[in-house]
């Protein structure tokens, strides 16, 4: 399920259904983390300053037990967090609850309280759902999906879906609109995608509603905007796009290799791409909060937190005992 306040990667990471979800936010110029524990209980770790963290368990706030079976956090450009959870209680039964415009900066009891995301997509077996929860009725509607390698849904002016199709031996991507009550109606299509196109990564723009748009093939580009024409990024083949930030006109973008190894290229405002150079060689979920690219990865009731400076370097290292 995604939310449409952050743009989200059309493809899943390899082994990331089986995997329990994990999610990096900034909390000013702290990382902010969640988590799913062994027992389905959606945690919350945040850095208390001096090497301290607090560990919080969410799902003590949801007013029946159920296990979180699928989960997703995003945050904002204003910085405010939205949360969606799929609920599986005892008799199989699945619930979908989500809050949003949520502050990354309260206590406890301000993350109890609840609002609603203004767009989300489910998958449940072979059907599709999406909803608008910013209409006056939040309505469940079936969405027809079309054959295709992977899905977004997201904005561009209106709500839509994104589709990567294969197309002989290259791809075709292409957004449509979901049903506009006004009749308006736009189609875009991204022409000159790399050869064998198979990672794409939605990123916020310049303009409001507009994405960028990464692609990866046996290259990486970007669309910028509405504009239909790729401009290069990397000549990298096989990349798995994972996360881009932009900030000030400087950006960054990472992907995976297919070791799973993160790598990250980078430019500053208004100058060309750079190199792409080694970040870490460990699966991570990344952010950037205050001056340094924060990447954190747990394994074995061990959470480990580096930070890097916005050019790559290693800054520090933390490793956090939890009982997840």
């Amino acid at each position: 399920m995604h939310t449409a306040e952050a743009m989200v990667n059309l493809i899943l990471p390899p082994g990331a259904a089986t995997r329990r979800p994990l999610f990096i936010v900034r909390d000013g110029n702290l990382p902010l983390i969640f988590g799913v524990d062994g027992g389905g209980r959606l945690r919350m770790l945040q850095h208390m300053g001096a090497g301290a963290w607090s560990d919080t368990d969410l799902s003590a706030a949801l007013p029946e037990p159920a296990k979180v079976c699928c989960a997703d956090v995003r945050q904002a450009p204003d910085g405010t967090i939205a949360i969606a959870l799929a609920m599986l209680d005892a008799a199989g039964d699945c619930t979908l609850r989500v809050a949003t415009g949520l502050p990354a900066r309260q206590d406890d009891a301000g993350w109890l309280h609840a609002g609603t995301p203004p767009l989300l997509l489910i998958h449940a077996g072979p059907a599709s759902w999406y909803c608008n929860a910013a209409a006056p009725v939040r309505t469940m509607r079936t969405l027809h999906l079309p054959a295709a390698q992977a899905y977004a849904i997201g904005h561009y002016r209106q709500p839509g879906l994104w589709a990567l199709q294969p197309y002989g031996k290259g791809s075709a991507l292409r957004f449509t609109p979901l049903c506009d009550p006004s009749g308006w109606y736009v189609a875009l299509d991204y022409p000159a995608l790399p050869v064998s196109t198979h990672s794409v990564l939605l990123a916020p723009g310049a303009m409001p509603n507009v994405p960028d748009l990464y692609a990866a093939g046996d290259r990486i580009v970007v669309y910028r905007g509405g504009t239909t024409q790729p401009q290069p990024v990397a000549q990298v083949a096989g990349a798995r796009l994972v996360w881009s930030h932009a900030r000030d006109g400087a950006e960054c973008l990472a992907y995976a290799d297919a070791e799973g190894t993160l790598w990250m290229v980078a430019r500053q405002h208004r100058g060309p791409w750079d190199a792409p150079f080694l970040l870490t060689r460990r699966r991570a979920v990344l952010a950037v909060a205050g001056q340094f690219i924060h990447a954190a990865t747990i394994e074995q009731g061990r959470l480990e937190v580096q930070r890097f400076t916005m050019d790559g370097l290693l800054y520090s290292s933390e490793i956090v005992t939890v009982a997840w």
